[in-house]
């Protein structure tokens, strides 16, 4: 019972602080919307591929036309356009003149892809849809046998058909719920956030009260009542995990609410992940109470501190874009495992067993600062 009353007086003098609201809620949920709107993807788009035709005769429309059949947003262009190619485009394609009638005759014809400043991504997805409208033109031709009769309308209506005849060997796309993309945008951040702002306002609040109960004679008053020196400092100890669970509980319901986040397959799996990182955070609180010597250190600890293990630990920006080296740096800090765990139940459908490496981990940090804690303030008491 004197645990909880502890407990109870830390969070009600928190609760006090007029802007305890604005830094626990407020500013967590507005950070997220500015980081997941800077880092929301687009859907993907048709590839656009500027096609400039120097042959304009019987075939290079019939080619255009099926390239455009490939699920790209093919623009046709006339000779006068190669200047532009030259000097603005990223990539383009040209049909070259004497092509309908190199075919025709059953000659061989090369098709260029001029390749300018554009991504190699961009540019591989154009180099994707030329071969494939390629090869489905060039099959419509054998089917057709366009070049062993007269080029006419009959000509034309059997190439058309035979372009127009469905695949025999096609690739089926199908999805896995096990097979998700890594988060991005909201989904991305809001678990970012989070765990930046449970370390952040654990450590600031749970370090600053303790400073406060320190300087002001507060703390050596409850060692002296009946509560005693266990009683006590458990339920500091519960006061910061109480207050890391409930900041996280509020901001995860938010998400679901306002940005329409799921929850993942087995939401129930987030609440140790929530209370190893409330743990940690409070563990390193202890330390920062004794460590400091006013409320300003603390703040300032608490502000630096959660910002560099947010920064490697991937809360800002998704760990699968950084060096190798940042990603080993990175599990050096209670902030990644956090982000893991979370990740991994919210989008990739993960429970017990992938949590249980995320919160193993958790709780390691967490008994490291209560060792080093428990060495600070019996030194002190020394």
């Amino acid at each position: 019972m004197n645990i909880l009353r502890v407990a109870w007086a830390d969070l009600r003098r928190i609760a006090k602080d007029r802007m305890a609201l604005v830094w626990l809620f407020l500013m967590p949920l507005g950070m997220a919307f500015m980081f997941g709107a800077a880092l929301r993807g687009h859907p993907p788009g048709a590839t656009w591929i500027p096609v400039i035709d120097l042959d304009r005769r019987e075939l290079s429309p019939v080619f255009a036309e099926q390239l455009r059949g490939e699920g790209c947003e093919i623009d046709v262009k006339g000779p006068e356009a190669q200047e532009e190619l030259r000097r603005k485009w990223p990539y383009g394609v040209v049909i070259p003149a004497g092509f309908s009638q190199a075919i025709l005759e059953g000659r061989r014809v090369k098709v260029a892809l001029i390749k300018g400043q554009g991504s190699p991504e961009k540019i591989l997805e154009v180099q994707t849809c030329l071969l494939r409208g390629i090869v489905r033109f060039t099959k419509g031709l054998a089917v057709a046998e366009v070049s062993r009769h007269p080029w006419g309308e009959a000509s034309r209506a059997a190439l058309r058909e035979a372009l127009a005849r469905p695949q025999l060997l096609s690739v089926s796309r199908l999805s896995d719920r096990t097979l998700r993309p890594p988060p991005e945008g909201f989904s991305q951040s809001l678990p970012g956030m989070l765990v930046m702002f449970v370390l952040q306002m654990v450590l600031t609040y749970g370090g600053v009260t303790l400073v406060v109960d320190r300087a002001g004679g507060r703390l050596r008053r409850l060692l002296g009542t009946p509560a005693g020196k266990w009683e006590t400092c458990s339920g500091k100890i519960l006061a910061r995990v109480l207050l890391g669970c409930g900041q996280a509980a509020v901001l995860l319901g938010a998400a679901a609410w306002i940005f329409r986040l799921p929850l993942g397959d087995h939401p129930l799996f987030l609440a140790p992940v929530v209370l190893s990182l409330a743990l940690c955070a409070g563990a390193l609180s202890a330390v920062a109470g004794r460590l400091c010597q006013t409320e300003k250190q603390v703040i300032l600890l608490a502000i630096f501190g959660s910002m560099v293990f947010s920064a490697i630990g991937g809360c800002w920006w998704p760990i699968e874009i950084v060096p190798d080296s940042m990603k080993t740096a990175a599990m050096f800090t209670p902030s990644y495992w956090a982000m893991h765990g979370l990740q991994s139940v919210l989008y990739f459908g993960r429970s017990f067993q992938a949590v249980a490496v995320d919160c193993g981990a958790l709780l390691i940090f967490t008994a490291a600062a209560g060792l080093a804690a428990a060495l600070l303030w019996r030194r002190a008491e020394g």
